[in-house]
């Protein structure tokens, strides 16, 4: 994808001017994917001796699944002996390694003033990780430090003015991407007449039903788009247990013609509880008469997910007699 491309090359910039930033955005928008695949290039390039790259490797952390003193360490209460933190083993390993690899320390969690004030003085110019103990850890030339996050809602000033910030967002995605990886894990005795058959109904049926229930229906819980296509994936493959193999080889797959049949009745109902389940109860009616209409070709396309406004003579004086 264009933008996918666009994204990681602005990581790859950003660390080469800043050795600690922020990719920040929701779910689904391909965070975890732009760093991997932008390390595994980069290690690739190094493996082939291309001058001026290196291997990359990018140690993962949840800072907020262990308690702050867990993290940073601590002094025991009662014996008065300094212990690690996770956080603390990690940096010194990143920081004292000696082979020509880098390292991207990644911070895959929310982040708030629990325990990222912590790490300011790392991410200013000293590049320095102060711990309670005394011990001071400086940053190697050869480190980075990587934080992924779905927002800053609870990030302090002081922390995001030291950072850099890639800001992605699952829109510019689409789930057509992750519709071609899915297909890709599916089981092998589908063929590809059966797999066509998925993707032509990928891009008849999702895209309006999407549309309708963002537009017409209520929600109790919020969702996005690419989830719900994921779910929708996760669903369809779930109800693939006839295709699969068993441990001799054999499996009960039904001929091409008969496959179609079983797959495309499949995604319907597919469809129907993934898409439609997270309406209220007032909307599933409204819903369920969408998708009729819709299987009948009653109803016509919804706009694009991504529409151009040109405000045009015609669109202005419309807009002019609606507010009158």
């Amino acid at each position: 994808m264009p933008s996918f491309i666009t994204k990681m090359l602005e990581v790859y910039e950003m660390f080469l001017v800043r050795h600690g930033f922020m990719i920040v955005g929701l779910p689904f928008s391909g965070k975890t994917t732009n760093y991997s695949t932008l390390a595994a290039a980069l290690s690739l390039l190094a493996e082939q001796e291309v001058e001026g790259y290196v291997k990359v490797g990018h140690p993962c952390l949840n800072p907020k699944s262990v308690p702050p003193g867990r993290l940073y360490g601590e002094f025991d209460a009662v014996s008065h002996e300094w212990t690690d933190g996770i956080l603390a083993i990690i940096y010194r390993t990143c920081a004292q390694d000696q082979s020509v690899e880098r390292r991207w320390m990644v911070f895959d969690g929310p982040v708030d003033a629990v325990w990222i004030e912590n790490m300011n003085t790392v991410l200013d110019d000293n590049k320095k990780l102060c711990l309670m103990s005394g011990e001071i850890i400086a940053m190697s030339p050869r480190m980075n430090l990587i934080f992924e996050c779905m927002d800053l809602a609870v990030a302090s000033p002081a922390t995001v003015s030291r950072c850099g910030m890639v800001y992605m967002e699952p829109t510019e995605l689409g789930w057509e991407p992750l519709m071609r990886s899915w297909l890709q894990t599916l089981p092998a005795r589908i063929g590809e007449a059966e797999r066509a058959c998925l993707v032509e109904h990928f891009e008849w049926l999702l895209d309006p039903c999407l549309w309708y229930v963002r537009r017409e229906c209520k929600c109790p819980v919020p969702t996005q788009e690419i989830q719900l296509a994921r779910a929708l994936m996760r669903m369809l493959a779930a109800h693939m247990d006839l295709w699969l193999e068993d441990a001799e080889g054999n499996s009960k797959a039904p001929d091409p013609n008969r496959g179609k049949e079983m797959l495309q009745g499949l995604f319907v109902f597919c469809l129907i509880w993934s898409v439609g389940a997270t309406v209220d109860e007032a909307s599933r009616a409204k819903f369920d008469g969408f998708l009729r209409a819709l299987l009948r070709k009653e109803v016509p396309p919804p706009p694009s997910r991504r529409p151009t406004l040109t405000l045009t003579p015609t669109l202005t004086l419309t807009l002019t007699q609606t507010r009158t």
